[in-house]
Formats: structure tokens, sequence, C-alpha cells
């Protein structure tokens, strides 16, 4: 009946071990757990594992259980050679063997019992096999004489050392697999490093190209600006001199007619006894009204000539060099000038000027011929419409302008308003567009606002707006940066 349980309890043990094969893969717990049972089960003092070493050729026990917990910790920390005891005889033979009297067999190499203070009696030694080869043995053994094992025993032991080898290989397998796993995983975290650092690396690169192209476009706008300015100066300057020699002849003329009207009348003075008294005061009413009209002639030839060199000053003035002015006295000088300007071609025209100049508005750093264009164009469109409703609602109208400028942390504001007749909700989109004009034909180009946009926006980086209501006003907001643009 003894030997009945025992063989019941030994299939039982190759059950459970084998479905925890299976189900494990940490070799140190199967192990562990192996030897633990098979001293219960063999009815064995001692057994362990012992696996070779193969670059140091040696043995070594990872795993024992001992009935004396010292020992065991002793003999896990003993190594011999692979080649040397009954354990190196069956590592190199794979086979298995029951030895009886472990001190009278050849094989016996003593170093191991001298170490560790106990002498062995019996032993049953298995290879453990797998694809690669012998990898180790598994023995039992007993110090207590009288105690011999079986040859069942021997076999229980074999069959059990194949499914410890297999174990043993899964798991080293699992281990190698988790290592390069880990492996796997530290390698693709460092190349999503790398890739991280990467893409930031061309993302800066991609900013600082966009960058760099913002800047080339912000550029060309500004040498295309330029060049417009440039162009649109030497027209000036040749419509400008092609005025200029006639309304010398015109000034000069003038003035030599107002010379002889006035030869003319003492000389009719000297006459006057012999003409009638009706007769000589038409000859010199008609000779006064002359001189009247010369001298209006001279003085308006003398504004017009005043014009001309201002525009030819103008179009002399070097385009593209920035220079700090004060913005409120750039702004009155711009606005004065292109009131008298409208003036000039009516002087029946008048209008309310209100202004209010912000002195936090200081200096800022611009072209200041081109900044005075835009302010003249605005300004000169302004009085055009102006003038335009008060011919239509006549004196009950009063022409009124406002400027006003503002600070604006970092920049500077200037709103220019009007209240004419506004600008239709039709082509208000389009105002600024080249050669775009709501005047009558002969009355204006198109390109005042489309250069003045360009001067705002693209040569000095600011901001063009309009704000309108038909038939009530018009204001202009212009933004500038308070510093250098």
């Amino acid at each position: 009946m003894r030997a009945q349980a025992d063989d019941a309890e030994r299939l039982r043990l190759l059950y459970e071990l084998g479905c925890a094969f299976a189900a494990r893969v940490d070799l140190h717990e199967l192990s562990a757990e192996v030897v633990a049972r098979c001293r219960e089960v063999l009815h064995a003092e001692a057994a362990s594992i012992l696996l070779l070493d193969a670059p140091r050729q040696e043995l070594y026990f990872p795993y024992v259980a001992d009935e004396d917990p010292a020992v065991a910790t002793r003999l896990l920390s003993l190594r011999f050679p692979a080649d040397r005891g009954i354990a190196g005889a069956v590592l190199r033979s794979g086979r298995s063997v029951r030895v009886d009297d472990v001190a009278n067999d050849p094989r016996f190499y003593g170093d191991v019992d001298r170490r560790t203070g106990l002498i062995t009696r019996t032993l049953l030694c298995a290879p453990l096999h797998t694809h690669q080869g012998t990898i180790g043995v598994i023995q039992v053994l007993n110090r207590r004489d009288g105690e011999v094992f079986a040859d069942d025993d021997l076999a229980f032991l074999d069959a059990l050392a194949g499914s410890i080898a297999v174990a043993i290989e899964n798991a080293r397998l699992y281990a190698a697999l988790s290592a390069s796993a880990a492996q796997l995983a530290e390698y693709n975290r460092t190349l999503e490093q790398r890739v991280e650092a990467r893409t930031h690396e061309l993302r800066e690169k991609n900013a600082e190209l966009e960058r760099t192209l913002t800047q080339l476009k912000e550029t060309q706008q500004q040498l295309i600006v330029q060049e417009k300015l440039a162009s649109l100066g030497a027209l000036t300057a040749g419509v400008a001199h092609e005025i200029k020699n006639p309304l010398n002849f015109v000034t000069n003329f003038a003035q030599l007619t107002d010379e002889l009207a006035g030869e003319l009348r003492d000389s009719l003075e000297t006459h006057r006894a012999t003409l009638g008294a009706d007769e000589f005061q038409n000859i010199d009413e008609v000779v006064a009204d002359v001189q009247l009209n010369v001298r209006k002639i001279g003085e308006h030839a003398g504004r017009a000539d005043r014009i001309v060199r201002g525009m030819l000053q103008h179009s002399h003035a070097k385009s593209g060099d920035r220079e700090t002015v004060e913005l409120n006295a750039l702004l009155s000088e711009y606005v004065s000038l292109a009131y008298h300007g409208m003036r000039g071609q009516d002087a029946t025209f008048n209008l309310t000027l209100h202004t209010d100049y912000d002195p936090a508005v200081g200096q800022v750093t611009v072209v200041p011929q081109d900044i005075g264009r835009a302010i003249l164009n605005i300004v000169q469109n302004a009085c055009y419409a102006l003038r335009e409703k008060q011919t239509q609602l006549g004196n009950g109208f009063v022409p009124t302008l406002h400027v006003r400028t503002t600070r604006l942390g970092g920049a500077v504001e200037i709103r220019i308003r009007d209240n004419g007749n506004g600008i239709p909700p039709e082509v208000r989109e389009q105002i600024f567009n080249p050669f775009f004009t709501t005047k009558p034909p002969g009355a204006g180009t198109g390109l005042g606002l489309s250069i003045t946009y360009d001067i705002i926006v693209q040569e000095h980086q600011g901001q063009l707006q309009v704000e309108t209501a038909a038939g009530a006003y018009t204001e202009f907001i212009i933004v500038l940066p308070a510093g250098a643009a």
C-alpha cells in the first residue's frame, strides 16, 4: 500500500509540476518548488539542481532543498569543475545513475562534502537534456545509513528531469525574449526621443525659414513700394519741370504787364486835360481793371510757382531713409498743406478743422516724405468730399474735418474724419485698388489711396482701415509702430 501511495503521489507531482511548467515561466520559483517537492516525494534529506556555467566550465547550485537550511545556504555559494564528481560524470555521459555507496564510488568528488562538513551516503542523479545539449543535473541524496533509493526512484527522477530541462529552457528563452523586448522598448524609447528631438529641430528650422520668408516678402513689398514712389516722384518732377517754364513766362509777363499798365496810367494822367471827363474815367477804369487782373494773375502764378517748387522738393527728397520725427508736427504740416492746396483750387472753399493731438505720441521712426504723402492723399480726398457735399447742400452745410492722434502702447493711431457723403457700401472694398476712383473722369487718377495703402501697410508694417456711413461721414484710421518699423 505504501508503494502504491508513493506511485500515486509521484504521478500527482508530475502532473502538478507539468501544469506549473505550462503556466509559469519564472525559473527561480519553478526550480525552488521542484527541489522541495522532489525531496519530499523521494523521502530524501536533500535535493538540488546543478547548472553548467559553460564559459567557466563549472557546476554550481542555484537551487537547493535541504533538511538543514544552513547547509542549503553553504551549497548555494559552491562551485566545482564540470568534469569532476558523480554530477560531472552524469553531465558528460548524459545518463542517469543511482549510487548506493557514494564514498566508495570512483567518480566521487569529496570536495563538496568536505566544504559542507557532511558525508553523502546514497545518491540519485539525472541529466537535464535540452535542444542545446545537457545543461545540468538534478540530484537527491541521503546522508543516513540504510536509506537506499530504489530503481523506480531513479526512473521517477529521470522522468522529472526531462520536464525540468524543458521548463528551464523555456524560462531562459522567455528571459532572453524579455531582455530583448526590454532592449527593444529602450531602443524605441530612445528612437522616439531622437525623432521628437529631430522633429522639434525641424519645426524650429521651418519656423526660422518662415520668418526669413516673411522678412523677404516684406522687403520685397517695401522695394516695390519704394519703386512705385520713386516712379511717382520722377513723374512729379517731370510734370513740375514742364509746368515751371510756362509758369515763369506767366509770372514775368504779368509783372511786365503790371508795369506797363502803371506807365499807361501815368501817361493817361498827362493827357487828362485833352480828354473829356467821362472818357478819361472810362479809360482809367479799364486800365485799373487790367492792372488788378494782372496782379491777380501774378498772385496766383506765385502760388502755383510755390506749389511747383514744393513738388520738385518733394520729388527730389531721398525716399526710403527713415528718420525720427515728431508725428504731431508732421501731421499738422501736411493737413495744412492739403487744405490750402484745395483752397488754391477753390478760394470759396472753407472748412472747420478740429485737431486733438496726443502729446504722448511723441516721436516715431518713419520715412517722413512718404507718410506725409499718405496724409496728403487722405486729407485731399476728405476736402474733395466736403466740397462736393457743400455744393449739393449749400450754405446750410458746415464742412468739418477732425484729426486726432492717440498713443496705443507700442503703436500710434491717427484718425482723419470728415462729415462728407461717405463711401457707398458697394465700392468700399475697392477703394485701395490701383486706378479705382469714385471721382468724375479727369478729377482723379485712382492711385492716391492705393499708394497710401502701400506706404502704411507694406512700407511701414502698419494698418490702414476705413469706417464710413453713407451720407454721414468717412473716417480713415492709421496705426503705425511707435518705434522703428
